[in-house]
C-alpha cells in the first residue's frame, strides 16, 4: 500500500514538473524512446521537370532527341510545329503568364521527363529533399543541391545550370467583386440603406414639433379600478381617464361603486398602460416593404447558393458544380457562411426589432390626432414555483429580465387604429373594449356610466332610457358584443412561425441543406412541421370555443321611451331596463329589480346547482355586488332557468314582467373580463420554465467551448471553425428540442383523453405532473352526497326553556313548523327544488309544497294534517354569514 502511495506521488510530482503542447496534423518524427520513425519503401514517385535555358544544358539523360521532320516543343514532347498554343503548356512556367510570371522563368524550357521513382526510406518531414534526390540519382545528376536550382527560391546563375520545376501551388481563386450577383446585392442593399436614412432624417425633423409638445408629458391609460373620484348623482357618466385630468370632464363618480365590483380583476387593474399617437406615410410604408422584400430577396440569394453547391442551377451553371464560386469548394464554402451568418442577424434583428419596427416608419403624433395609437402594457410574469430558489436560478432569472427588458420583450404593444363613431367622435379598440377620446384632456379611455349604490336610486331608473340617450351611451362605450378574431389557417400558420424558436430552427435546417446533410434536414423539417400543425389546431380549436361563448347575440325586450322594444343584445348600454325571461342567456350584468329569477351559473362558478334570485328591497340599503347585492345581480354568460313575477310585494317593486336594470355591457361585465382575461394572459413561468433555462444556459456555456476548442483546433481554417461551431451547437441545442415538448404533450394528451381527461392546453399537462398536494373544499361532497334532517328542540313557552328533542315535526310547535317550511330560499324548477342544500332538506322535511303562483313573494302549501294551511311570504331577509342567521314575515292564511 504505502509503495503504491508512493509512486502515485512520485507520478503527480513528473506529471506537475512536465511540459508538453500538441502539434496538430503533423506527422511523428520520434518514437516513443527517442528514436527516429523508420518507414517502408515509398513507389511510383512523381518527379519535377528540369528546367533549363538550353538544351545542352540538361543532364545526359534527359536530353531530348526527336524523330526528323520534328522538333522539340516546350511543352516537352516533340511535335511536327510549336505552336503558340504549344509553347503555352510550359511546365517551366507554372502555369503562369504575363506579368505574373517571374522574368527568370520567361526563358526556361523542360528536359524530357524523369520516370517514376521509388523511395526506399521516405521521411514525410523531409518528403521534398527525399523526391529530389531519388530523381536527380535517376537522371544521373550529380552534386545536384549545388548545380539544380529549385523553382521560385534559386534561379539559374553560376553554378546553378538546371531548375527543379517545383511549383508553388496556385493561388485560390476568389471573387472580383464585379460579378452580376455581387453588383446586385451591392445596389439592392444599398438602396435600402439609403432609403433608411433618408427616411430617418425626414422623421426626425417631421417629428421636432411633435416631440416638443409631449416633452415630460406621458399618456396613459388609468382603468376603473385605479379611480378615487368621489360622489355624484346617479346615472351620471365618465371617462375612466378622467384621473389623468385636472378637472374631470365627464363627471365621476363614487369610489366604492366602481372599484368593489372590481377588486378582483387583472386587467381592468392596470394603471400604468401608456399611449402614443402614430400617422402613416408613403415614405414609411416604402420602407416597411422594402425592408419585407430585401430580407425574402435574401433567403432567395441563401436559396441560389444552396442550388449552385449540388449544381442545380439552371442554363450555364447547370449541372457544374460551385459555378458561382469558380468551381472552388472552399470558396463556396465560405461565401454560403458569410451568407447565412448575415441571413441569421438580419432575422434576429427583424424578430428584436419587431413589437417598434412598423411604428418607427410612422410619424409620431399627438394621441389625439393620430392615425393610430399603441398602447404599451407592462407584462408581470407569474411565476409558480418552489419556495426555495438557488442562487443560480436566482442568477439566471436577472439575466433573464435583462434580457427581456432589452428586447422589449417585458412589454406588449399592440396598435390600434384610430375610427369615428356616426358622431364624429374618436376612439379605438383595445382588447375588445372601446376608448374614448376626451376632448378636454386629449387622451383616451374607456367611458362608464355609473348607477349610483342606493337602492332607491336604482329602483327609481326602472322606467329606462330615452332613445337618445340610449344612442349617445353606445357610442362611448361600444356594442355590447365582444368580438373574438380567429384567423383562418394560413394566419394561424404565420402567428405559429414567427416566433424566435421557428427561426432558430430554420437558420440551422438550412445549413443541413446545404453541407450535404439535406436527408437530415428534411426529417427534422417534417417533424417541425407536424409540430407546428398540432400546436396551431389545438390552438384554433381553443379559440373557436372561446368565440362560441363570447359572441353571443339575441333579441330582447327592453324598456325605450317608455314603451317596450324589441333590441338586439348588442345594443344594450347601461341603464337600460330589460325583461328577463326563462331561457334567456344573459348577455350583461344586471340588477334584478322586480320578481324572482333562478340563474344557471355553472358557466361562471362551476356550481352545477341554480342559483335563486331576488329583487333589491325598497330601502336605503346601499348595493354592493360583493356583499348581499350578489344575490340580486343576473351575471353576464349565466341561463335563466325560470322567472316568477311579483305583483304584490310589501318591499319590492311590483310588476307582472320580471325586470333587470342593465349595470355592466361588454368586457365590463363578469364574462367580459373573463373572456378579457383568457385572450390576454400575462405570461406564468412554471418550476419546469425556469429550469429549462437553468440548461439552456448550461448548453449555451457547452456551446461556446466547443467553438472554443473547434478555433483553436482548426486555427489555420476559419471556415472549418465556423462549420464545426454551428453544427455542435445545433447539436447541443437541437432545432428539435421545442418539437419533442409539443409531441410529447400531445401524446400525454392523447393518454389522458382515453381517460375521460380532456385537455385544452396541453402545456398545463406539465403542471399538473408537478402537483404533489391537492386541497379540496368540498369535503362533504367528496365524502357522502346529500343530507338528512335530524330533528329539533323547541322553546317551551311556560318555562322559557328548551323542550326535549324530538325527531317528528308534526310533535313540534306551531311556529317550529311554519318556520321550518317557509325560512328559506328554496325554489321549484320544473317540479325540482332549487337552492341551498341545507334549505332544501330542511323544506323537504316539511312535507310541503310551492305554490308556482304566488300572491306575495312566495306561497307554501303545507300538508293537510299539519294544520297550517297556506303560508305566505311577504317578506324574506337573507342569510348573513357574520349571523349564522335568516329570518322571513309570513302571513298566516
Amino acid at each position: 500500500m504505502i509503495y503504491r502511495f508512493l509512486r502515485a506521488t512520485l507520478t503527480l510530482a513528473l506529471l506537475a514538473t512536465a511540459s508538453a503542447f500538441q502539434v496538430w496534423h503533423d506527422v511523428n518524427r520520434y518514437d516513443v524512446h527517442g528514436n527516429e520513425c523508420v518507414y517502408r519503401e515509398k513507389t511510383d514517385v512523381v518527379c519535377s521537370q528540369v528546367c533549363v535555358a538550353e538544351l545542352s544544358n540538361c543532364p545526359p539523360s534527359l536530353r531530348p532527341s526527336c524523330p526528323d521532320g520534328q522538333l522539340f516543343c516546350a511543352d516537352g514532347d516533340c511535335h511536327d510545329e510549336c505552336t503558340e498554343e504549344i509553347q503555352a503548356q510550359n511546365p517551366c512556367h507554372c502555369s503562369r503568364s504575363g506579368g505574373k510570371l517571374p522574368s527568370e522563368a520567361q526563358d526556361l524550357i523542360p528536359c524530357l521527363a524523369i520516370p517514376n521513382v521509388t523511395i526506399q526510406q521516405f521521411h514525410p518531414w523531409n518528403s521534398q529533399n527525399d523526391i529530389r534526390n531519388a530523381c536527380g540519382a535517376e537522371a544521373n545528376i550529380t552534386d545536384q543541391s549545388k548545380t539544380v536550382g529549385v523553382w521560385g527560391k534559386s534561379w539559374l546563375g553560376g553554378d546553378i545550370a538546371a531548375v527543379w520545376a517545383e511549383c508553388p501551388a496556385a493561388p485560390s481563386p476568389n471573387y472580383k467583386y464585379t460579378e452580376s450577383y455581387w453588383i446586385a446585392v451591392y445596389a439592392v442593399n444599398g438602396a435600402l440603406a439609403l432609403l433608411i436614412l433618408i427616411w430617418s432624417v425626414y422623421k426626425g425633423f417631421a417629428e421636432q414639433s411633435v416631440r416638443a409638445a409631449t416633452s415630460g408629458k406621458v399618456g396613459s391609460i388609468r382603468d376603473k379600478s385605479a379611480d378615487s373620484s368621489d360622489g355624484v348623482a346617479a346615472g351620471s357618466g365618465r371617462s375612466m381617464g378622467d384621473n389623468m385630468a385636472e378637472k374631470p370632464v365627464f363627471g365621476s363618480t363614487p369610489k366604492d361603486a366602481l372599484t368593489e365590483s372590481r377588486s378582483g380583476s387583472v386587467d381592468m387593474a392596470m394603471p400604468n398602460n401608456r399611449l402614443s399617437g402614430y400617422s402613416d406615410s408613403i415614405l414609411g410604408t416604402v420602407c416597411v416593404w422594402s425592408i419585407a422584400v430585401v430580407t425574402i430577396l435574401w433567403i432567395c440569394f441563401l436559396g441560389v447558393w444552396t442550388a449552385d453547391y449540388y449544381g442545380s442551377l439552371p442554363g450555364k451553371h447547370s449541372g457544374v458544380l460551385y459555378s458561382l464560386a469558380y468551381e472552388n469548394d472552399f470558396l463556396e464554402l465560405a461565401t454560403f457562411l458569410i451568407l447565412w451568418g448575415i441571413t441569421f442577424v438580419i432575422l434576429i434583428v427583424l424578430y428584436v426589432l419587431q413589437p417598434h419596427l412598423r411604428n418607427y416608419f410612422r410619424l409620431l403624433a399627438l394621441p389625439a390626432k393620430g392615425e393610430y395609437v399603441c398602447v404599451v402594457r407592462p407584462l408581470h410574469e407569474i411565476k409558480v414555483t418552489e419556495t426555495s430558489v438557488n442562487w443560480l436560478q436566482v442568477h439566471i432569472n436577472v439575466l433573464t429580465e435583462w434580457l427581456q427588458a432589452a428586447m422589449s420583450r417585458d412589454k406588449e404593444y399592440t396598435t390600434c387604429p384610430v375610427e369615428r363613431t356616426s358622431e364624429g367622435r374618436l376612439y379605438f379598440t383595445y382588447q375588445c373594449t372601446r376608448y374614448v377620446l376626451d376632448e378636454q384632456t386629449q387622451q383616451y379611455a374607456p367611458y362608464e356610466f355609473d348607477l349610483g349604490s342606493g337602492h332607491r336610486g336604482l329602483i327609481d331608473q326602472a322606467g329606462g332610457l330615452s332613445s337618445t340617450e340610449a344612442s349617445y351611451r353606445l357610442e362611448l362605450v361600444g356594442p355590447n358584443f365582444i368580438e373574438v378574431k380567429v384567423p383562418n389557417i394560413f394566419g394561424a400558420f404565420a402567428r405559429e412561425l414567427v416566433s424566435f424558436f421557428y427561426l432558430y430552427q430554420f437558420i440551422f435546417l438550412w445549413a443541413f441543406y446545404f453541407y450535404a446533410y439535406w436527408q437530415v434536414g428534411l426529417v427534422d423539417t417534417c417533424v417541425i412541421l407536424l409540430s407546428a400543425t398540432i400546436k396551431v389546431v389545438l390552438r384554433l380549436q381553443s379559440e373557436r370555443r372561446l368565440k362560441q361563448m363570447a359572441e353571443q347575440e339575441e333579441t330582447i325586450a327592453v324598456k325605450r321611451d317608455g314603451e317596450w322594444a324589441q333590441v338586439s343584445t348588442r345594443d344594450l348600454v347601461t341603464g337600460d331596463v330589460i325583461e328577463v325571461t326563462s331561457g334567456a342567456h344573459m348577455s350583461c350584468d344586471c340588477i334584478l329589480l322586480s320578481g324572482n329569477a333562478i340563474m344557471n351559473e355553472s358557466s361562471l362558478t362551476g356550481e352545477p346547482l341554480p342559483i335563486r334570485k331576488f329583487p333589491l328591497r325598497i330601502d336605503d340599503g346601499h348595493y354592493s355586488v360583493t356583499g348581499a347585492g350578489k344575490m340580486s345581480t343576473l351575471f353576464a354568460g349565466t341561463i335563466v332557468s325560470q322567472v316568477q313575477p311579483v305583483t304584490k310585494a310589501a318591499d319590492s317593486l311590483e310588476s307582472d314582467r320580471v325586470l333587470a336594470l342593465v349595470r355592466f355591457t361588454g368586457t365590463m361585465s363578469d364574462k367580459g373580463q373573463l373572456v378579457r382575461r383568457i385572450l390576454f394572459p400575462n405570461p406564468i413561468s412554471f418550476i419546469f420554465n425556469e429550469q429549462m433555462r437553468i440548461v439552456t444556459c448550461i448548453l449555451l456555456l457547452y456551446a461556446v467551448f466547443i467553438m472554443a476548442m473547434s478555433a483553436y483546433l482548426y486555427q489555420s481554417n476559419p471556415v472549418a471553425v465556423v462549420l464545426y461551431g454551428a453544427c455542435a451547437v445545433a447539436q447541443l441545442l437541437s432545432p428539435l428540442l421545442p418539437a419533442a415538448l409539443v409531441i410529447g404533450q400531445s401524446v400525454a394528451a392523447t393518454r389522458l383523453r382515453k381517460k375521460k381527461i380532456y385537455c385544452v392546453d396541453p402545456q398545463r399537462i406539465m403542471t399538473a405532473g408537478k402537483v404533489q398536494i391537492l386541497c379540496a373544499d368540498k369535503t362533504g361532497t367528496l365524502t357522502k352526497e346529500g343530507l338528512e334532517f335530524y330533528g329539533g328542540r323547541c322553546i317551551d313557552e311556560t318555562s322559557g326553556r328548551f323542550a326535549a328533542f324530538s325527531g317528528d315535526l308534526l310533535s313540534t310547535s306551531r311556529r317550529f313548523q311554519q318556520a321550518v317550511a317557509s325560512c328559506h330560499s328554496v325554489a321549484d324548477l320544473d317540479g325540482q327544488l332549487i337552492g341551498n342544500p341545507v334549505d332544501i332538506e330542511q323544506f323537504r322535511a316539511s312535507n310541503a309544497t310551492i305554490d308556482p303562483q304566488p300572491e306575495y313573494l312566495d306561497a307554501i302549501q303545507t300538508p293537510a294534517d299539519s294544520g297550517l294551511g297556506t303560508i305566505h311570504v311577504v317578506r324574506r331577509f337573507q342569510f348573513v354569514h357574520a349571523r349564522a342567521s335568516m329570518s322571513v314575515v309570513i302571513l298566516d292564511a
